[in-house]
Parts: C-alpha cells; sequence; structure tokens
C-alpha cells in the first residue's frame, strides 16, 4: 500500500456511501468515483485480491468473490468484478468456507489385498 496508501479508505468509504452491505465493485467504479488515474489501477486491484484471500488490519470488508467480466474485443483488457462484503468476524471470510465435510471423522485402515477393515 505504499504506492497508494489512501485505496482502503476509499473502499471503504464507497461501501458506506452505497449504504449496502454486500455488492459487486470493479476498479472502473472506485477509479470514477474518485477521480484516480489508470496508473493506480494496479494498485487497487492488489488490494482487491489480497482482501479475496485475507483481512487487512482490521479492515470490515472482504471480498467473497472474484469473476472476469466478458471481454468487448480480442484486444481488450481483462477486467474482474469483485463482490466486496461487510466483515462479520471470522465466519464471514472466504476461508472459513473450506470444505471439512469431505475428510470423515473417523479414519478406516483396510488392509491391503485382504479387503478386510
Amino acid at each position: 500500500m505504499t504506492k497508494y496508501a489512501a485505496i482502503p479508505d476509499l473502499v471503504a468509504l464507497f461501501m458506506e456511501e452505497s449504504g449496502e452491505s454486500e455488492r459487486w465493485v470493479t476498479v472502473r467504479d472506485l477509479r470514477e468515483r474518485y477521480s484516480l488515474s489508470r496508473y493506480q489501477a494496479g494498485t487497487i486491484t492488489g488490494f482487491l485480491h489480497r482482501l479475496e484471500f485475507s483481512t487487512y488490519g482490521q479492515f470490515p470488508y472482504i471480498v467473497k468473490k472474484v469473476e472476469l467480466i466478458e471481454r468487448e474485443g480480442r484486444s481488450s483488457p481483462l477486467r474482474y468484478r469483485y463482490l466486496v462484503a461487510r466483515r462479520t468476524g471470522r465466519s464471514a471470510h472466504r476461508s472459513s468456507y473450506r470444505d471439512t465435510d469431505g475428510i470423515p471423522a473417523e479414519t478406516m485402515v483396510v488392509e491391503l489385498g485382504t479387503g478386510k477393515a
């Protein structure tokens, strides 16, 4: 965040102004709303991707999902939209959605070649 330290504040302000606890956000939305240059787009993208996999101190928002937006043409740059949501504690973060049901509570040992447990 050394390139543009105000990005977290702008993302929080953007969410607070919308009055929603969860909404889709693009880098273009933030750039247009706060008159940021295209050179700051990479910093915004980096920050939003960071929020997808971890928290940022006491920052009140997380990114639940990232989707690729369909290109307008072959030469158009890739664009993403981010589902930004208010953090409601540890349970709201994406890392808490890991599938633990696939791991059995008890592990059965089967002797090779006998088929017996």
